[in-house]
């Protein structure tokens, strides 16, 4: 789940230590070297490291933005998710008549609603889909959806066949029937738009491109800064080069919002949020409580 005011040092660290190994034995070799004046031969304008260094700049913002961007809609989509569950169980409570039938068909397709947020959330970081049904659906219907390959998808066929039932019954009309279909779409088009966001990669050659000019763009710095002394140009160059591997691997953090990272959509605690507010308006007891961040305000 995200967590508030939380850096995931020890994710960084466990991505890029091998890298920034590498980068600080190159530049303390290098600063040895210019202490001892061996590096005149090779000193570079600062000027032509930095006219790469600002495009390669541009090149990351825009990285970053589009991942921010992937991010950002994820996190839409699944705030429609929210809303559209909402008035799913709130049509339903308007809709269906007092009687005890009506009423069993109404807690069905409300926890059923509450599952499937559950199962959507399992579903697009490849867990058990069905690991939070146990409460909320019959055991025989657990059964039958272990089999589907779809379990989000198979809910909400389940949904649509119930309304049809309730059609056919006479506890619905014709308009009610159009506007309860309206919002299972709704539902539909924000799953799907979910497992688009989770399939579509992000273009490799952009990323291995970008990669491979940050590192030359690294390699190349101290040689600009030959005129200082080894100190200095040990301290700006491991600076810049933390600076732009960091943020390039924050960027690849956020373009995958459904990896189950600390950078992750909270889709478990948005469903649990969807579970108790379904649960009070169907008048239902014992309510669960809402999860928290696992490290919440601690910078880490």
């Amino acid at each position: 789940m995200v967590t508030r005011l939380y850096i995931p040092w020890k994710m960084l660290f466990k991505d890029l230590w091998f890298s920034i190994l590498l980068i600080v034995i190159y530049l303390l070799f290098l600063s040895i070297l210019d202490d001892e004046h061996l590096l005149s031969q090779l000193s570079l304008p600062l000027s032509i490291i930095t006219v790469p260094g600002t495009a390669i700049s541009l090149l990351l913002a825009f990285r970053t933005n589009s991942s921010y961007q992937r991010w950002w809609e994820a996190r839409m989509v699944w705030g429609a998710i929210v809303n559209d569950s909402r008035s799913w169980v709130r049509q339903l409570v308007t809709y269906l008549p007092k009687d005890p039938v009506a009423k069993e068909l109404l807690i069905e397709m409300s926890l059923r609603q509450s599952a499937w947020c559950y199962a959507l959330a399992r579903h697009l970081r490849k867990q058990d889909p069905t690991a939070d049904a146990g409460p909320l659906l019959k055991k025989d219907e657990i059964s039958m959806l272990r089999k589907s390959k779809n379990v989000p998808n198979a809910l909400l066929y389940s949904q649509a066949h119930l309304l049809k039932h309730m059609f056919k019954m006479g506890y619905i009309d014709s308009y009610q029937m159009v506007q309860l279909d309206t919002t299972l779409c709704k539902l539909t088009d924000a799953m799907g738009k979910c497992e688009r966001i989770k399939n579509t990669v992000f273009p490799s050659m952009y990323t291995l491109l970008l990669e491979i000019l940050i590192y030359c763009f690294i390699f190349s710095v101290p040689y600009g800064l030959v005129e200082t002394n080894g100190a200095v140009l040990l301290i700006t160059s491991v600076t810049l080069a933390l600076a732009f591997l960091i943020i390039e691997r924050i960027a690849t953090y956020l373009q995958d919002p459904f990896e189950n990272s600390s950078s992750d959509t909270p889709m478990l605690t948005l469903s649990r949020t969807i579970e108790i507010n379904i649960k009070e308006e169907i008048k239902y007891k014992d309510l669960p409580q809402p999860w928290k961040p696992e490290r919440p305000y601690v910078l880490m």
